[in-house]
């Protein structure tokens, strides 16, 4: 059984030591009051950005990091089909994620050769290469999750926000093998990325999402 806790946001969690180890945010409704919301990065070369998400809605945003340099400056969102945008240049990965079931899906990206990889559930699905090649990801900006910033830190559009279930967010500074990516899917794993990882966003919700624990993941996909 799961258990909800409701209407938790930034004011109730500051005063809290720990954060929860294993939690999933539920995004309830589609509209522009329910997110989290984070600030910082460092410059990036390449990354990877892996989450669990739980929907079916056909669009919907997961991770939009946003810096003086581009609103789109790292964005994972789903346009009918998983989409990758590095300094505003977006991917149409063809890949849909829509049928109400947790699934994991991890993207890396560098800046040597422009690659990058989609891995869903564990498996590389798409990749290409030439995408923003010599480019760097811009540090000290916003990074929000459940909402499409058009600017920093602001300027969402209900169409583009989540409604469903989030949970394991983390981000590395480097590309993840193949195989980490593949054991971090089972179970709901999510590691510790080095430059965010998923106890640092708890204290960054605002609105309404509700906490939920367990969150529910598969155990085996």
């Amino acid at each position: 059984m799961f258990v909800v806790i409701a209407s938790i946001c930034f004011g109730l969690l500051s005063g809290v030591a720990s954060s929860p180890p294993d939690y999933a945010l539920e995004f309830p409704n589609k509209g522009v009051t329910d997110y989290v919301q984070i600030w910082g990065m460092r410059n990036l070369t390449q990354c990877t950005v892996c989450f669990w998400v739980k929907t079916t809605g056909a669009k919907w945003t997961a991770f939009s990091y946003a810096s003086k340099a581009a609103e789109n400056d790292l964005l994972l969102d789903h346009q009918y089909n998983v989409f990758l945008t590095i300094g505003n240049a977006e991917i149409n990965t063809g890949v849909p994620i829509t049928d109400g079931k947790f699934h994991q899906i991890c993207a890396t990206w560098r800046n040597s050769d422009g690659q990058w990889m989609l891995y869903k559930d564990g498996n590389l699905v798409k990749s290409g290469t030439g995408l923003k090649t010599g480019y760097t990801i811009q540090a000290a900006g916003s990074l929000t999750l459940g909402q499409e910033q058009d600017s920093i830190g602001d300027a969402f559009d209900a169409k583009q926000s989540l409604q469903g279930m989030l949970t394991n967010v983390n981000a590395w500074s480097y590309t993840l093998p193949a195989s980490t990516i593949k054991e971090l899917s089972r179970c709901c794993l999510a590691g510790k990325g080095d430059v965010y990882e998923w106890s640092n966003f708890i204290y960054g919700i605002r609105g309404n999402p509700h906490l939920v624990m367990p969150p529910g993941c598969p155990c085996s996909l």
